[in-house]
């Protein structure tokens, strides 16, 4: 393979969660400018027909989808809807997510639960039915990115269910990739820092956002494009021998001095 076509996805469909904002919608565009189909999934059908308006007019196809992944018959009627309209999907992004504030002494147990099971059990139960749907077609190979956080990798004051859901990701996402390779079915994660976007943009624009960002080696929080080449390094042949990995993109937050 030339370097010219490394991270091209043409031909292949991704399946992208929580792709209504944020850093999902930044990555169903990365996706689908690399040729890739897009099946969105989310909740609010509404976001993801917003973002597929964003989508310039290529070629490829681009559909929308109801899912919650807290619920395993909404995974799997999502699944058998997508595969109506796709032959099949070949790369899975798991990022849907949410979180709540307080500290774990103050935290309730529906906050844990609802945290927990959006941004842990969701991944887990999409990807293994993913999986599942795949093998039934006796296919191999395919790709699932999930998609962590910087604060999987170090603790957060009053962010902590946040944080432990995501260190479980990033866990899960090594175990997945032994689990799997057998498979040939790559799992890596991404853990971003703090990037700006629609949501955020307010907060990193005030002045409570300073002390975080003097913390950040790069004084800056991250443009949201500048997640594109790690996202298509981990979705497409240019990574074809990373499984396993959880690749931080925070502008060095995580190796700041002490």
């Amino acid at each position: 393979m030339t370097t010219s076509n490394l991270f091209n996805l043409e031909g292949k469909t991704a399946l992208v969660t929580g792709a209504g904002s944020g850093i999902g919608q930044e990555i169903a565009k990365t996706l689908y400018e690399a040729g890739a189909n897009l099946a969105l999934a989310a909740r609010r059908k509404e976001k993801l027909e917003e973002t597929k308006k964003m989508l310039n007019d290529k070629s490829q196809n681009v559909e929308t989808f109801s899912l919650d992944v807290t619920e395993e018959n909404s995974i799997k009627d999502c699944l058998e809807n997508i595969n109506n309209e796709f032959s099949a999907i070949d790369i899975l992004v798991n990022n849907a997510g949410m979180t709540v504030v307080g500290t774990l002494d103050n935290n309730e147990q529906d906050e844990w639960d609802n945290v927990i099971n959006t941004n842990l059990r969701g991944p887990w139960a999409l990807s293994k039915f993913w999986l599942k749907s795949r093998l039934e077609k006796n296919l191999k190979n395919g790709v699932v990115l999930n998609v962590s956080s910087i604060t999987g990798e170090a603790a957060q004051k009053g962010n902590g269910i946040y944080a432990i859901s995501k260190a479980a990701l990033s866990h899960m996402t090594r175990q997945m990739a032994l689990e799997w390779a057998k498979y040939n079915v790559r799992v890596n994660a991404i853990a971003p820092g703090y990037f700006r976007t629609d949501i955020n943009s307010d907060f990193l624009d005030s002045e409570m956002s300073e002390p975080m960002i003097k913390r950040i080696p790069f004084r800056r929080p991250g443009n949201i494009d500048e997640l594109r080449g790690p996202i298509l390094l981990l979705t497409s042949d240019a990574g074809s021998y990373m499984t396993g990995s959880t690749l931080v993109v925070d502008g060095g937050h995580l190796v700041r001095d002490l």
